[in-house]
């Protein structure tokens, strides 16, 4: 199997790879781990109107999501794969592929609400509704959060980062990651605010001019990139719900 020229792609232009694909069957347990999670939630918050969600697909989740009170039930705590099906994943071929291509890593601790779990490695999803511009995240650059973070919650001094964003559930040109190619290359302005007692950065850009992208993802697609590079979640233009999830690899 030949090389996919991930680091160079991802150190260079353009600052991010959507060249790696999960199989079929790595997909398929991906999504079991998610849909598990997803309705062990809804039986134990809202068990009075699990019982419809039990027979459907993840992706129809925005068809019956009227009856919970969605952003409630899901802050990133309840989004986070428990650690032994995030291990299950991190033992996928797409893992061992990425450690042929880049070298050895670790993965990123969970960090939510400015608290770390040491040894609980973070694999985390996201539901993105149909039409909903609350559901997604704004621009931003990952380091940016990992220099307010810092070494109290979990990031090494001195340490580099790649962010893997996982197409688990999406259509590809209608729903996905907005990114900006190359902006890895210089530095933009952000400022610090508080968010539910938490410090976030917040661009300080115009964001309309920055010549973002949607990355075509279908089901399965492995996007990586740059801890430099701005992006942010897409309004979800397609028909069913958009799953996608996240893992940060740290390079020491």
């Amino acid at each position: 199997m030949g090389s996919l020229g991930l680091k160079d792609k991802i150190f260079g232009h353009p600052g991010y790879s959507a060249d790696l694909k999960m199989t079929a069957d790595e997909l398929a347990r991906f999504r079991s781990a998610i849909r598990d999670q997803w309705l062990a939630t809804i039986r134990s918050e809202a068990p009075e109107r699990a019982a419809p969600f039990e027979t459907i697909d993840i992706g129809s989740y925005h068809k019956l999501a009227g009856s919970l009170n969605h952003e409630k039930l899901w802050p990133k705590r309840n989004r986070v794969l428990p650690k032994s099906r995030a291990l299950d994943i991190l033992g996928f071929d797409f893992v061992q592929r990425l450690r042929d291509e880049l070298g050895p890593f670790s993965v990123s601790d969970v960090v939510y609400d400015n608290h770390v779990e040491t040894g609980r490695p973070e694999v985390y999803w996201r539901l993105v509704r149909p039409g909903q511009p609350t559901d997604v995240g704004p621009m931003h650059a990952d380091k940016w959060f990992h220099d307010i973070i810092g070494s109290d919650y979990g990031m090494p001094p001195g340490a580099v980062t790649i962010k893997l964003w996982i197409a688990v559930y999406c259509e590809a040109g209608r729903n996905g990651l907005l990114v900006v190619p190359d902006s890895h290359t210089r530095d933009w302005r952000y400022e610090r605010v508080m968010a539910n007692g938490t410090e976030k950065p917040q661009i300080r850009e115009n964001v309309d001019e920055l010549g973002a992208i949607l990355v075509p993802t279908e089901a399965g697609t492995v996007l990586a990139f740059n801890e430099r590079l701005l992006h942010g979640g897409a309004v979800n233009g397609g028909n069913s719900t958009r799953v996608s999830a996240e893992i940060t690899l740290v390079f020491h």
